[in-house]
């Protein structure tokens, strides 16, 4: 194993980029559907699939994080002969923090004003009707959010426009705190019987213990994803060679694109059993796409782009989402034309999202990537 020159795994972004405008779809479609507009979630062929293509896209964000974040402490580790936890944490507050509290602020400031400023954003009853409810912007509200516990904050009722998309931003962040510990205590040939504990005990919890607070903590922070993701680091890290020679084949990509079209979109299983077994085939796509010698992989510098600037897509896109719909009523109640409504949201939509996070990524977080790799390398 290398661990010499820079880490970088191509077909990651391309991953990315896919699962943040899954995310998008999702919730654009929610926002039709709680307004009653048409949305894809009244389809009766489709509807599994739009249900569940938020979370998948999250899931694969959390798979992938387990994977890379496992892999390259694991490489730290192998290098150093230790974790280095100062330049570790820091590396994550550079990258996160920054882009989370403009949200923030965003979030609690800019849209209640916004709001209550002007008549357009009432005509989005769904959005408009959370944000002038006082009851959603209390004290402990501002707190959770404020200290990354966005996951807590949602799980008791308390949704941000804005903002709530940020849950699984607090999930990475506490997944972040926990992982390098234990990746630090024990020996790397124990390591995969703890990731492998980890989800059984997540697993247990959900079938075994329902209704209780063990089953409240483990929906708070859906860890067996992220470990299911590191049992995948872990076997990168140990077995590279073989895992590279097994992944190399056209149709083993294929298979996979196959299975996971499959799997979101017809229900075989419970919903965390299919759950677990996407998150499985997850990690499967990480590793054929990350192989180079296998031809297949999605590697596109458009895609990679879009992946690289993921974080900010998925953060930013319900601000624009609240921006953009009061238009777009406008112009549905003058033309009463679903197609030109739906074909302005889908273009419009995406479009200033990329063009925000671009903007961000490129004035704002890279100021912040740059100290982070100048000041906190451990590689």
């Amino acid at each position: 194993m290398n661990t010499k020159k820079h880490i970088f795994f191509g077909g990651l972004n391309e991953l990315r980029a896919i699962a943040a405008f899954a995310v998008i779809l999702h919730h654009m479609e929610l926002f039709k559907c709680r307004d009653k507009l048409g949305s894809l979630f009244d389809s009766k062929y489709i509807v599994y699939f739009i249900e569940h293509l938020g979370k998948n896209g999250v899931y694969l964000f959390f798979v992938l994080s387990g994977f890379l974040i496992t892999y390259l402490l694991l490489s730290e580790k192998n290098k150093n002969n230790h974790i280095n936890f100062q330049k570790f944490y820091l590396r994550r507050i550079f990258r996160i923090w920054p882009l989370y509290y403009i949200i923030f602020l965003i979030s609690f400031i800019l849209i209640p004003f916004l709001a209550n400023s002007f008549a357009l954003f009432s005509n989005t009853f769904s959005y408009y009707n959370l944000v002038i409810s006082l009851s959603e912007y209390d004290l402990n509200t501002i707190l959770l959010y404020a200290l990354f516990l966005p996951n807590v904050a949602l799980h008791e009722g308390k949704v941000i426009v804005g903002a709530s998309q940020s849950w699984s931003v607090g999930v990475e962040e506490q997944f972040y705190i926990v992982w390098p510990l234990i990746i630090s205590f024990f020996t790397r040939k124990l390591l995969i019987i703890v990731f492998g504990a980890i989800l059984i005990t997540f697993m247990m919890i959900n079938f075994k213990f329902y209704n209780t607070v063990f089953n409240t903590i483990i929906t708070i922070i859906p860890f067996e994803y992220m470990a299911i993701g590191s049992m995948g680091g872990y076997f990168y890290s140990e077995y590279s060679e073989i895992i590279t020679k097994y992944t190399k084949s056209r149709f083993i990509y294929i298979a996979v694109l196959l299975l996971v079209g499959f799997l979101i979109t017809v229900p075989v299983f419970k919903p965390y059993i299919q759950n677990l077994f996407l998150g499985f085939v997850f990690l499967l796509l990480i590793l054929v796409s990350i192989n180079q010698s296998n031809p297949a992989p999605l590697r596109n510098k458009y895609f990679s782009f879009l992946g690289n600037i993921s974080y900010g897509i998925y953060m930013y896109h319900p601000f624009v989402m609240f921006l953009l719909f009061p238009v777009f009523y406008k112009i549905l109640a003058f033309y009463n034309n679903i197609f030109v409504f739906n074909l302005g949201i889908y273009i419009c939509v995406p479009v200033l999202t990329v063009a925000i996070s671009h903007l961000s990524f490129r004035y704002v977080e890279k100021r912040f990537i740059k100290i982070k790799d100048s000041k906190f390398k451990a590689l």
